[in-house]
């Protein structure tokens, strides 16, 4: 059953396409077949204008992209919000065509009134399903949440009132149009880094779009003096160039997001595009103000356009660098640019070099420069991977990993690692955890930290193993002290248990000899050769002490 309606979609969509090209082709054809010397001057502005031969381009891009959509993402409305688009934009202009037709050459035609009425509403649907439905379901094909499904109707009635000339109507499309667009950037708020990506390829075209959309307002306001874009000199092919480059991020955000870098594009979109808004409200006010102090200034009068060249000059710089600032906070978040975070990494490097805690900011600045949870800097001495420093602290995982080659082991629990290397020389390694996957962006980031802190690891680690090398040499000579005490001690304990008590004996016996000696002057000769053994005993154990103290062999030559 899935399948069979795969299919039937898939079949809907490229027969869409078939169809949005075909009612071109017959819509051209029935304008051509109009001599243009019979058409009013206004109705040849519409048939004849830039916007009318370029809605071809921006119509079959987006009915190209939505089948691809379609037969790709089968469940995701965008594909069909994108297929209506083109499709509806190509009734209009065969519409269009066929009313040109009926008006200035048969008036015969089939329901030619019924073409002409819709001609006259029918242009609103794909600007509705451009302006509203695509931000509102963008990129999964589902609101937010369901309760912003309450938008479309008030949209649509205000559209449909707007038709009728009735001006709340149009407010309250507006409204509902402005406020889908709010729900894309609380989406990407909270979106992840995947989904991020795709928003981002889809605000960047829609800001190009708002960009031109305001420029030719404001230009079709004080230079062509007309309250429409469709009319207006440039703007009239500016617009659909913009149109079809919002289709064709459509289709890279939806299908191939992961091949492109979108940032450094949408931050200068954002400063520039700002910038001229800003300018032409500048414009604007200093007409204005300037007509209203010294009576009416023309709008082609050269001194308003000195007047707002010297008020631009003065303030492009700081405007600029307030934007850019802004701009970075849009697209990064509350985190630093890339540019900004290998900055400010070889900032804390030049003021911290070989300090202890240099490690301990090398993992902070990593960690937010990535917006990771913890970020670790890993320290090769001698056979092993340490863990120099965490951020935060205390971070789960290992303090030690083994290492038997030149590479860098797999360490288990972390979005992505990369080894530092110095001159060849394995020096540590970076490392990153992060619940969502890492960005293309953030991995460039990741390696350039890499290349960047090669020679800091390699001072970090010289340090490192003399702090080891002290480490040892104050162990070893704990080792010499202590076994200085035993010795020590050990002799004497000789002394004491050997030595000391045979000289003690042989003073008492030696009193006793000079008892006996008064009393039988017999046992003499044997009590004295007792004497003498036992001080021969004594001397040959003082010897043997002396031997340990200072072997002789030390004194020969």
């Amino acid at each position: 059953m899935g399948r069979a309606l795969w299919r039937r979609g898939n079949g809907l969509a490229r027969a869409s396409v078939i169809a949005t090209l075909a009612l071109f082709i017959a819509g051209n054809a029935l304008r051509g077949a109009t001599p243009t010397r019979l058409i009013s001057p206004h109705d040849l502005t519409v048939v004849d204008g830039w916007w009318i031969r370029l809605s071809p381009l921006y119509a079959l891009a987006f009915v190209f992209v939505g089948s691809l959509i379609v037969a790709r993402r089968p469940g995701n409305r965008i594909g069909w919000v994108a297929c209506g688009i083109g499709l509806l934009t190509a009734v209009y202009e065969f519409g269009l065509g066929y009313g040109t037709l009926g008006t200035y050459v048969n008036r015969s035609l089939p329901a030619l009134d019924f073409v002409r009425w819709l001609e006259v509403w029918e242009w609103v649907v794909p600007v509705v399903l451009m302006l509203f439905f695509l931000p509102l379901l963008f990129p999964d094909g589902k609101p937010i949440s369901p309760r912003w499904w309450l938008l479309a109707p008030l949209v649509v009635v205000g559209f449909g009132l707007g038709l009728f000339g009735i001006h709340i109507g149009q407010v309250l499309g507006v409204i509902g149009t402005l406020l889908a667009n709010v729900s894309l950037f609380i989406r990407f708020r909270r979106a992840g880094p995947d989904e991020r990506q795709q928003i981002r390829w889809f605000a960047f075209a829609g800001l190009v779009l708002a960009i031109v959309a305001v420029s030719g307002i404001v230009a079709g306001a004080f230079v062509y003096h007309n309250n429409t874009v469709v009319f207006n000199p440039i703007f009239d092919v500016l617009t659909p160039l913009a149109f079809t480059a919002l289709a064709v991020s459509l289709g890279i955000a939806v299908l191939k997001y992961h091949l492109y870098d979108i940032d450094v594009l949408l931050r200068q979109a954002l400063v520039y595009g700002t910038l001229v808004v800003l300018i032409s409200i500048v414009y604007f006010v200093t007409v204005v103000t300037v007509g209203s102090r010294v009576g009416q200034l023309p709008r082609n009068d050269p001194a308003a356009g000195v007047a707002v060249g010297a008020i631009v000059a003065l303030a492009f710089q700081p405007v600029r660098r307030r934007l850019q600032r802004l701009a970075n906070r849009l697209v990064y978040g509350k985190r630093a640019t890339p540019y900004e975070v290998l900055s400010q990494f070889s900032r804390r490097v030049s003021e911290m070099y070989a300090s202890d805690e240099l490690p301990i900011r090398m993992a902070q600045v990593l960690a937010e420069g990535t917006a990771a949870d913890s970020a670790t800097v890993w320290l090769r001495v001698g056979h092993e991977l340490r863990r120099a420093a965490s951020w935060p602290a205390g971070a789960a995982g290992p303090s030690t990993l083994p290492l038997s080659t030149d590479e860098l082991p797999p360490i288990n629990g972390v979005a992505e690692a990369v080894p530092v290397r110095y001159q060849g020389e394995l020096l540590g390694a970076l490392a990153v955890s992060k619940r969502q996957e890492m960005t293309a962006a953030e991995s460039r980031l990741l390696g350039d930290l890499s290349r960047e802190a090669g020679l800091v690891l390699k001072n970090t680690r010289l340090t490192a193993e003399l702090v080891q090398r002290l480490d040892e040499l104050q162990a070893s000579r704990q080792r010499l002290v202590t076994a200085q005490d035993t010795e020590r001690r050990r002799l004497e304990r000789n002394l004491h248990d050997g030595a000391q008590q045979n000289l003690v004996a042989l003073k008492l016996k030696i009193a006793l000899m000079k008892n006996l000696a008064t009393k039988d002057p017999q046992p003499t000769q044997a009590a004295l050769d007792e004497l003498t053994a036992d001080a021969n005993e004594a001397i040959e154990t003082l010897r043997e002490l002396a031997r340990g103290l200072y072997p002789p062999i030390l004194a020969q030559d």
